[in-house]
Parts: C-alpha cells; sequence; structure tokens
C-alpha cells in the first residue's frame, strides 16, 4: 500500500492512471482501532471483486491534517462506464455492506477527467506526489485555462536534469457545482527533496521559463499571467 504525505490539505493521489480519461476518487477514514482490521477486509475484497484489468490504486495518508484516511483510486473509466452494472453486483455490495463500511467513520467521492492539454511527461511514475487543487472563478476559467495551456506548452519544451524529470498530470473535476475544480499532480520521482529546485531556472540550453515565454507570447503577456494566475482561483490547497 501506498503512502501519501500530506503537508496541508487532502490530496487527490491520481496520477497513477495518466493515460485514462476519468478516474473515481473515493476518500474513506476506518474507525480509531479499526485501521488494521479495515485493510485487512480491504485487501480481501479487492483480491474477490477487483481482478483482471481494472487499475486500483490505494493511497495511505500519514501526515498532515487528513492523516488516517485513503484514499482508493478506481482509473480507467469512460461515461458510458457509469451506466454498466455489474454482472455481481449484488454480491459486490453485500461484500461491502458487510466488511467494509461498518469501520468506516467517512467516506467520499469525486470523479476526474484527465486533461491531456494541461498534462506532461506522464510516463513517470512516482510513489510521491505533489498536489494542487484549485477551484476557479467561472468568469476567469477560460484565461485560467489559457494561461495554464501556455504553462504546459513551454515547460514540455524545456530540458535538462529539473525539466526532463517534471511530470504533471492534470484532471477536471466532473459536476463539481459552481466553481471548475482543477486538480494537478507533480510526481516527484527524486522524492520531497526535488522542490526545492528552482521552477523558474534555467534548462539545460540556458533558458528560463520566462525567456521562453516572452519569446512565444511577449511581454505584456508574461505580466498579466501572474495576476491572471493569482485571482483566478476563488481557494487553492496544495500538499505533498
Amino acid at each position: 500500500m501506498k503512502q501519501l504525505f500530506v503537508l496541508l490539505f487532502m490530496a487527490f493521489a491520481i496520477s497513477a492512471f495518466s493515460q485514462t480519461n476519468i478516474v473515481t476518487v473515493n476518500t474513506v477514514k476506518p474507525k480509531l482501532g479499526q485501521k488494521m482490521a479495515w485493510e485487512t477486509a480491504y485487501k480481501a475484497h479487492i483480491a474477490k471483486f477487483h481482478k483482471g484489468d481494472e487499475k486500483i490504486s490505494t493511497w495511505e495518508i500519514v501526515s498532515g491534517k487528513w492523516a488516517g484516511y485513503y484514499h482508493l483510486v478506481n482509473g480507467g473509466r469512460s461515461m458510458a462506464d457509469f451506466d454498466k452494472e455489474r454482472a455481481d453486483a449484488a454480491a459486490h455490495s453485500m461484500d461491502l455492506d458487510k466488511s467494509f463500511f461498518p469501520m468506516l467513520d467517512e467516506t467520499m467521492n469525486g470523479n476526474y477527467r484527465w486533461i491531456d492539454s494541461l498534462s506532461m511527461r506522464t510516463d513517470i511514475q512516482s510513489d510521491r506526489c505533489l498536489v494542487n487543487v484549485r477551484h476557479i472563478k467561472p468568469a476567469m476559467y477560460a484565461d485560467y485555462m489559457k494561461e495554464s495551456i501556455r504553462t504546459n506548452t513551454i515547460a514540455s519544451k524545456l530540458t535538462g536534469k529539473f525539466w526532463d524529470k517534471l511530470s504533471v498530470n492534470t484532471y477536471v473535476m466532473l459536476w463539481s457545482g459552481s466553481d471548475p475544480t482543477i486538480v494537478s499532480v507533480r510526481n516527484l520521482p527524486d522524492g520531497v527533496a526535488s522542490l526545492e529546485t528552482d521552477f523558474y531556472g534555467k534548462d539545460a540550453m540556458g533558458t528560463s521559463f520566462k525567456d521562453a515565454y516572452i519569446k512565444a507570447w511577449g511581454t505584456l503577456d508574461w505580466d498579466k499571467r501572474q495576476k491572471t494566475l493569482d485571482d483566478a482561483p476563488v481557494q487553492g490547497r496544495g500538499g505533498c
């Protein structure tokens, strides 16, 4: 079972399914004193009902405000899959009701669509990741997405020790309500220590992110960029 270290908030650990379209994240918290018993029951449930090609990843949050919670991630889904019913639906539900839910204090879930134009170097995987969740003002959503796509376009072309390992998967929450919700998951193949690297440093060819941006879109757009990224989120959270 993978461990997710969280500094500030509940992280959505969905990076393991970079090339899939939709992932479902179930967040659960075992009751006090029930952790080991719940893990044992959940492993038995997975072995019995989730075999074959179904992709499921389990992350334990071991630090921060959400310590004690788990993210159960089901990837590789399409919209059509939500209309399908399991052949063993009755037995599956009965097993959950008997051995899964009784040991939980809290449960919540969400569905997320992977966004190709906001993701890069998705072949890089890691057991640790940095996650940012941003709730965007609807009126600024278009401008925010434009700047995010530009950021991804520039960053994916830069090269060097830092840039070559910059792996990001970005998701938009489905049915999130009034404020669009964007989740970005940065894999940390070199661990949390890699966060000390200067994001705006020069690449192997001596080009900085700022230089490349201005070359592509000009100084005026560069000056507007940070204001857009700062003002668009209604709320933002980050952690690893």
